[in-house]
C-alpha cells in the first residue's frame, strides 16, 4: 500500500478501537502499529469484565471487516483481525509516549499477547479460566490448548465465534441476607445419628467432606445447635494454610476456649482463669494442667517453661477432653482439616480412641491432594444442591424472584452454595440487569466476582477488608483495632459482617474471612508498597504483643509478616524458631515449611558472609532431619543439599562440610540415587572420622548400610547394619529415639535376610525391631512394617503381608508421609492382586507409583515396576508393560534391581505365549543375573518354575520337569508352600 494510504488505515483503525472499547466501558492502553491494547475492569473491577471484552472485540472484529480501505486492490480479502484475552492481576501504571496510556505488568498481558499471536485470521481466543460460565453468552468454537511463553503448561482456549442467543436478565429486589440452610436433610439426618450415638456414650468420629464453598462449614454449624440443645459442650477449631499456623492449631484453640483464653489477654492476665478452669476438672492430673498450660506458653519460667513434645501435649489434651466429657457429651468440630499439620492428625486420631461420649466432626475439602485420606472415618459427601433446595436460598437473597432466574442461577452455580451466594450478591448490585450462567467453572472467574464485591464496598469498609486480608483469614480484634483503629463493634465492621466478609471466629476476640477465597482476593487487591508497608505495621505490633509473654507463641505469625513485609533478618530468625517449634512437636510439615522459608528468607542476602553460609548449612540441616521420614516432601531436595555442600566449603568448616555430605547423601539415598548416596556418605565418614565426630559417623554409617542395601550390595549392607545395631542394641529402650534408629537397622537387616531366602533370621529381627518399637505409631513403624510386607511376598505369606502393609498404610496416613504411604499402598495393593485379581488393587500399585515419581522419587520403585509389568502382563496390557519395563531396567542400571527378577520373569512368560521362546530365554537371562546379584535364592526358586512352565510351552517335558524338581525342592527347604502349591499345580496340568 501506499504510505499515505496505510496511514489512512491505521488511522481508521484507531477511531474504531476508541469507539469500542469505550462502548464496552473499556479502556485503551496502547496503539501499537496495526495492534490495540485494553483494559477492562479498571478503574472498577465488575464481574462481566470478561463478557464485555469479549464482546468490545467482536464487534472490533466486525466493524474492522466491513472498513472501506483506499488503495487495496479489488480482489484482495476483505481486513480481518486476530485477538486474545486473558483475564486476572496486572501491574498497572501511567505510561508515556513510548508505551501508551498506561504501563502494564505482569503475566496476565504477556498471555494476552500470546494468544492473539497464535489466533489465526478473523479468531478471537479467550481462556477458559477467564471467561468461564460466561462462554455461554457466545457462540463458541473448538476448545484447544495453547503453549504460552512463560507458562509452565498449554492454557486451554476457546475461540468465540460470534454472540449467542439473547438471555434474560434480572436483578435484586432485596437486600442481600445470609443464605438460610437448606437442603442437606439426608446428610443432616446422618449427624444427627451420629449425635445421638455420642449422647448414648458411644463415641463417633465423621468426615464432613466437599469442594470449596459446598456448604461444609454451615452443616456443621446446623449441628452445633443440636448439640448445643443436646446439652453437650461443643468446641471448635480450624486448620490454616498460612506458614502463621500453629502446630495443634484446631486443638489448642478449643484448649483456650476452655480456658477462656482471649486473644488480647497477656500472659499474666491469661494465666488465672486457665489455671481454674483447668483446676475444675476431675480426672486431668497436676502434670496434664501443667503441660496445657505450657503447650499455650502460660507455665511457669524458667527450665520447666520448655514446650512440652508433641507427645505429652497430645496425652494431656486427650486427658482433657477425657475429663470434660466425663461432665457431659462432648462435640468437637475441625474445619478445613485439609490443612492440618502432623500433630493435628495424630491428635485426632487419638481422640478417636476415647470411651466417652464424644462427636468428633471434621470438614474436609474433597479432593485436596496435599490430605492423606481415611477409609477409617465415614465420610459424609457433600455434593451440589438441587434445584428446589437453590431456589429456597435463591429466593431469601433475592426474595421475589421468578423461578425462571431462580433456575439460571442455579445451573450458573452448578448448585454450589458458596457461588449461589456470591452470583446473588452480585445480582442485588447488578444495575444493567447482567443474566447468569448455568454453571460456573474457573477460579479466576469467581475471584473476578468477589473483586467486583469489594470494588463495591464504601472506601472506609474497603479499607478493613484489605487490612483484614493482610492480617490472615483470622483477625484478632486487637490486631485489627491497632492496624485500623476499629473494633468489632464499629458499625463499619459489622456492616462486614451483615455482608458475609467478615464474622466472628470460632475463638473469642476474633474475626475470620467467610472463605478463604474472599481473604485472597482482597489481599491480592493491595499494592505491593502498601502490603509490604502493612505487614511491616502487623509484624511489629505483634512483637509488642509478644514481649510481654511467651514470644513461642507467635513465631510462626511474626515470620509470615516479616517475610512479606521483605525484611529477611527477622522472617528468617522467626522462621527457623517456628521451625525448632514444630520439629520438637513433631510437627514435620510445619518444621519443612518454616525451615524452608528460613533458607528462602537467609538467600536474600547474597552474597552471603561466612556467618550467615554456616547458618544456612545449619538450618539445612533442619531441614533435612524433617524429611528423613518423608523426602518425597522436598522435590527439590537434591539441589538444596548440593547448596548446603558448597556453602560449607566456602564456609571452611570441617564439622560443617562432614554434615553437609552427609544430608546430600542421605537426600540422594532417599531419592533412589545409591552410586550418588554412597560417594557423598564416604565422603562425610571420612571427614567425622578425622574431626572425631564418633556420632555422626555412627549416623553415616547406617546410612551407607541403608544404601548399600538399595543398591542390592547385601555383604557391605550386612557389616554395616550389625555395626550399627550392635553400637545400638545395648542404649534402647522401647519407644526411644534410639530403639527407633535399631529398629530401622533391624528391618533392614531383616530385608536383607530375607532376600536371601533365610526367612526365619528374617522374622526374628523383625520380631526384635517391633518390640523396640513398642507400639508406637512412629513413622518408622510404616518402614518396619513396610520391609515385612515385602518378605512375606517374597516368600508367598499374601495374607501376612496384606495386614503388614495395611498396617504400615495406617501408620503412613497418621503421620502423614508420603513416601511411606505410596511404599505401604503399594505393598497393600499387589498382595491384594494376588489373593483377589481385582483391578482396582492394581491402580491401587500405579497410583502409589505416580506419587513418588511425580515428587522426582524413585528409591524402591523397582519393586513397584515389577509388580506393574506382572499385573499389566497378567491383564494382556502389553503397552503398559513395556513403559514400566522400561523404568524398571532403567533402575536396573542405577543399582537397584530389586524388581528385576520378577518383571523379567513376567515378560519372559508374555514372550513363550507368542510362540517367541529366543526373547523369552533373554528375559529368564536377565531374571537370573538379577538374582545372582542379590544373592537370592527364592529368586533364583521362582526364576526356575517360570523356566519350567516356558519348557512344558515349547513341548520339551523333560527339561520342564528338571527345572519343577529344583524349584520344588528350593520352595521347600525354605518353607514358601504357596508356590509350591503352584509347582504341583504345574506338574498336574502338565
Amino acid at each position: 500500500m501506499d504510505p499515505e494510504h496505510y496511514a489512512g488505515l491505521l488511522a481508521a483503525l484507531g477511531r474504531l478501537s476508541r469507539k469500542v472499547v469505550r462502548k464496552h466501558q473499556g479502556r485503551i492502553v496502547s496503539i501499537q502499529g496495526d495492534g490495540v491494547v485494553t483494559v477492562f475492569g479498571y478503574p472498577k473491577a465488575g464481574e462481566n469484565d470478561a463478557r464485555r471484552a469479549t464482546e468490545a472485540a467482536i464487534e472490533l472484529h466486525a466493524e474492522v471487516g466491513r472498513l472501506s480501505v483506499r488503495g487495496l486492490p479489488p480482489w484482495a480479502k476483505p481486513l480481518s483481525l486476530h485477538s486474545g484475552i486473558h483475564g486476572g492481576l496486572v501491574y498497572l501504571a501511567p505510561g508515556d509516549v513510548e508505551r501508551g496510556r498506561f504501563a502494564l505488568g505482569g503475566q496476565v498481558s504477556n498471555t494476552a499477547a500470546g494468544l492473539s499471536s497464535e489466533a489465526a485470521r478473523g479468531l478471537i481466543y479467550v481462556s477458559e479460566e477467564t471467561l468461564g460460565p460466561d462462554a455461554n453468552f457466545f457462540s463458541v468454537g473448538e476448545r484447544t490448548r495453547v503453549s504460552i511463553k512463560g507458562l509452565s503448561r498449554p492454557l486451554p482456549v476457546c475461540s468465540i465465534l460470534g454472540r449467542a442467543p439473547a438471555q434474560t436478565r434480572f436483578q435484586a429486589r432485596s437486600k442481600r441476607g445470609l443464605t438460610p440452610f437448606v437442603g442437606r436433610d439426608v446428610e443432616m439426618g446422618e449427624l444427627r445419628k451420629h449425635l445421638r450415638a455420642a449422647a448414648a456414650g458411644k463415641p463417633r468420629c465423621v468426615i464432613v467432606s466437599g469442594g470449596p464453598g459446598v456448604g461444609k462449614t454451615r452443616l456443621i454449624e446446623e449441628l452445633v445447635q443440636d448439640a448445643d440443645a443436646a446439652q453437650f459442650r461443643v468446641l471448635c477449631g480450624y486448620c490454616e494454610s498460612y506458614l502463621s499456623a500453629e502446630p495443634l492449631q484446631p486443638f489448642l484453640q478449643m484448649l483456650r476456649a476452655v480456658c477462656g483464653f482471649n486473644p488480647g489477654m497477656t500472659a499474666a492476665e491469661a494465666v488465672a482463669p486457665a489455671q481454674r478452669a483447668l483446676a475444675g476438672l476431675q480426672g486431668l492430673d497436676d502434670g496434664g494442667r501443667a503441660t496445657l498450660l505450657r503447650a499455650m506458653s502460660l507455665g511457669s519460667s524458667g527450665r520447666e517453661a520448655r514446650r512440652p513434645a508433641a507427645g505429652e501435649i497430645i496425652a494431656a489434651l486427650s486427658s482433657l477432653f477425657n475429663a470434660l466429657a466425663a461432665e457431659r457429651p462432648l462435640m468437637l468440630a475441625v474445619d478445613d482439616l485439609q490443612w492440618a499439620d502432623d500433630t493435628s492428625q495424630q491428635m485426632l486420631n487419638a481422640i478417636r480412641l476415647l470411651q466417652r461420649p464424644v462427636l468428633v466432626v471434621v470438614a474436609l475439602r474433597g479432593g485436596a491432594g496435599d490430605v492423606l485420606s481415611t477409609d477409617r472415618i465415614p465420610p459424609i459427601e457433600l455434593g451440589p444442591l438441587g434445584a428446589e433446595e437453590a431456589a429456597r436460598g435463591i429466593g431469601h437473597l433475592l426474595p421475589g424472584v421468578d423461578p425462571l432466574t431462580s433456575a439460571e442461577i442455579h445451573r450458573y452455580a452448578g448448585g454450589n452454595p458458596l457461588f449461589i451466594e456470591e452470583l446473588c450478591h452480585s445480582a442485588a448490585a447488578d444495575a444493567d440487569r447482567r443474566p447468569l450462567e448455568k454453571r460456573l467453572s474457573g477460579a479466576p472467574w469467581l475471584n473476578a466476582l468477589i473483586e467486583s464485591r469489594v470494588a463495591r464496598l464504601p472506601q472506609d469498609q474497603a479499607e478493613v477488608v484489605c487490612a483484614a486480608a493482610v492480617i490472615g483469614n483470622v483477625i484478632p480484634a486487637w490486631l485489627l483495632k491497632r492496624i485500623t483503629g476499629r473494633s468489632p463493634d464499629d458499625p463499619v465492621v459489622r456492616a462486614l459482617a451483615e455482608q458475609d466478609f467478615l464474622f466472628p471466629a470460632e475463638q473469642a476476640g476474633a474475626l475470620r474471612f467467610k472463605h478463604g477465597i474472599t481473604r485472597d482476593v482482597a489481599y491480592g487487591i493491595v499494592g505491593l508498597h502498601r502490603r509490604k508497608a502493612m505487614h511491616l505495621a502487623v509484624a511489629v505490633a505483634l512483637r509488642e504483643h509478644y514481649a510481654d509473654a511467651a514470644a513461642e507463641e507467635g513465631y510462626e505469625a511474626l515470620a509470615y509478616h516479616f517475610a512479606a513485609a521483605h525484611s529477611p533478618a527477622d522472617a528468617a530468625h522467626y522462621a527457623e524458631l517456628a521451625g525448632d517449634k514444630a520439629l520438637a512437636s513433631s510437627a514435620l510439615d510445619r518444621a519443612r515449611s518454616q525451615y524452608s522459608a528460613a533458607l528462602a528468607a537467609l538467600d536474600e542476602f547474597a552474597p552471603l558472609p561466612r556467618e550467615d553460609l554456616l547458618r544456612w548449612c545449619a538450618i539445612a540441616q533442619k531441614l533435612g532431619m524433617a524429611c528423613v521420614f518423608d523426602p518425597l516432601a522436598l522435590a527439590d531436595g537434591i539441589a538444596i543439599f548440593e547448596r548446603g555442600v558448597s556453602y560449607a566449603r566456602q564456609g571452611g568448616d570441617l564439622a560443617a562440610i562432614a554434615r553437609a555430605e552427609y544430608w546430600l547423601g542421605y537426600i540422594c539415598y532417599a531419592k533412589g540415587l545409591p552410586r550418588e548416596a554412597a560417594a557423598h556418605c564416604e565422603a562425610s565418614l571420612e571427614l567425622a572420622e578425622r574431626i572425631g565426630d564418633l556420632r555422626l559417623a555412627a549416623q553415616v554409617k547406617a546410612t551407607l548400610g541403608q544404601t548399600f542395601l538399595s543398591a542390592c550390595d547385601y555383604d557391605r549392607a550386612l557389616v554395616l547394619l550389625d555395626v550399627a545395631i550392635d553400637s545400638k542394641r545395648q542404649q534402647s529402650k522401647p519407644g526411644s529415639h534410639v530403639a527407633v534408629g535399631s529398629a530401622y537397622a533391624l528391618a533392614c537387616k531383616g530385608s536383607l535376610l530375607g532376600d536371601r531366602g533365610l526367612f526365619a533370621q528374617a522374622d526374628e529381627c523383625f520380631a526384635e525391631a517391633l518390640a523396640l518399637l513398642g507400639g508406637s505409631p512412629h513413622q518408622v513403624g510404616s518402614s518396619v512394617r513396610g520391609w515385612i510386607a515385602c518378605v512375606h511376598m517374597w516368600q508367598g505369606r499374601w495374607e501376612e503381608a496384606l495386614l503388614a502393609a495395611n498396617h504400615g498404610v495406617r501408620i503412613a496416613e497418621l503421620v502423614r508421609s508420603r513416601q511411606l504411604l505410596a511404599i505401604t499402598r503399594a505393598l497393600a495393593g499387589y498382595s491384594d492382586w494376588i489373593l483377589t485379581r481385582r483391578p482396582e488393587s492394581l491402580q491401587s500399585v500405579r497410583d502409589a507409583t505416580s506419587w513418588i515419581e511425580e515428587r522426582n522419587g524413585a528409591l524402591f520403585t523397582s519393586l513397584c515396576y515389577g509388580w506393574l509389568v506382572d499385573g499389566e502382563v497378567s491383564l494382556g496390557r502389553m503397552r503398559e508393560a513395556r513403559r514400566h519395563a522400561a523404568r524398571l531396567f532403567v533402575r536396573a542400571r542405577q543399582r537397584e534391581r530389586i524388581g528385576e527378577a520378577m518383571g523379567c520373569r513376567a515378560l519372559a512368560l508374555a514372550a513363550a505365549k507368542k510362540g517367541d521362546f529366543g526373547r523369552a530365554e533373554r528375559y529368564l537371562g536377565l531374571a537370573e543375573a538379577a538374582a545372582n546379584v542379590r544373592g537370592s535364592p527364592h529368586e533364583h526358586a521362582k526364576t526356575r518354575l517360570c523356566r519350567a512352565e516356558i519348557e512344558f510351552r515349547r513341548g520339551r517335558r523333560s527339561e520342564a520337569l528338571k527345572e519343577l524338581d529344583a524349584a520344588s525342592e528350593a520352595f521347600e527347604s525354605m518353607k514358601m508352600p504357596w508356590f509350591l502349591e503352584r509347582a504341583a499345580a504345574l506338574r498336574s496340568a502338565a
